[in-house]
Order: structure tokens, then sequence, then C-alpha cells
């Protein structure tokens, strides 16, 4: 019997390590993937200082003519870029709220939260690409009339 009551122990302590380790693999994967998204956040928050002086730049070569159809277009796609970006923010701070950060998971709550982290990781993506393009638009667009 103390054979028997040994080896359970020792499969049962081999089992617990197993499960902490692949849970802490786990929330490695997670950890990265979550500094992935901020960095990219990160990347393109302070463009958003930059955006708002386009939209201002912008608006002062808008008239009610046809021919600033380039500015008005410039100016929405930066104001498009704008609101995405603070509705990115609001929709990852409701998934993950600050206050989860030191919450204990389990692993499948982990993995549900990876797949939404997946899902953010697309988002971001895209949001920063659209920032992006926009300033690069509105700054062709000013340019051209600058020269003129």
């Amino acid at each position: 019997m103390t054979k028997l009551s040994n080896l359970v122990f020792i499969l049962t302590a081999l089992l617990l390590t197993y499960s902490c380790d692949s849970l802490s693999k786990e929330e490695e994967a997670f950890d990265k993937k979550m500094q992935e998204i901020i960095d990219v956040h990160d990347e393109v928050m302070p463009k958003m200082g930059e955006m708002s002086a386009l939209i201002k730049n912008l608006e002062s070569k808008i008239d009610t003519t046809n021919a600033t159809r380039n500015y008005k277009q410039a100016q929405q796609n930066l104001k498009d870029g704008y609101d995405f970006m603070m509705e990115w923010m609001s929709d990852f701070s409701q998934k993950f709220p600050h206050d989860d950060k030191n919450k204990e998971l389990s692993n499948e709550e982990l993995n549900v939260k990876m797949k939404i982290l997946e899902q953010e990781e697309v988002e971001v993506k895209e949001l920063r690409d659209q920032i992006n393009s926009s300033i690069q638009n509105a700054k062709s667009v000013l340019k051209i009339t600058e020269e003129e």
C-alpha cells in the first residue's frame, strides 16, 4: 500500500506540474499577444494629434465648390480613422478591463480570451493601416495644394 500511495503521490505531483506548465505557456502566449496589440496601439496613438491638425488644416481648404472634393474626402478619412481609434479603445477596454489584469483564469477562460485577443489583433492592425493611410493621403492632398 505504501508503494501504491507513493506512486499515486508522484503521479499526482507530475500531473500538477504538467498542468501548471501548460497553463504557464498559455499565459505567456496570451501576454505576448496582448503586448503585440498594445505595441500597435502605442505606435498609432501619438498620431492622433497629427490627425487633428491635418483635419483642421484641410477644413481651411474646404469650400462649397466641387473643387475641394479631395480635401473633403481626405478630411473624412482622417475623421473615420480618429473615430475608429476611439471606438476600438473603448471596445478593447470593455473586453479586457484593467481590473482583470491580475485575475487568475482557468485554461478554458484563457483560451476564450485568446480567441478574442486574436480578433483584436486583426482589428488593431486594420486601425493602424487606416490611420497611416489617411495621414499619408491628407499630406499628399495638402502637398499638391502647397506646390500650386
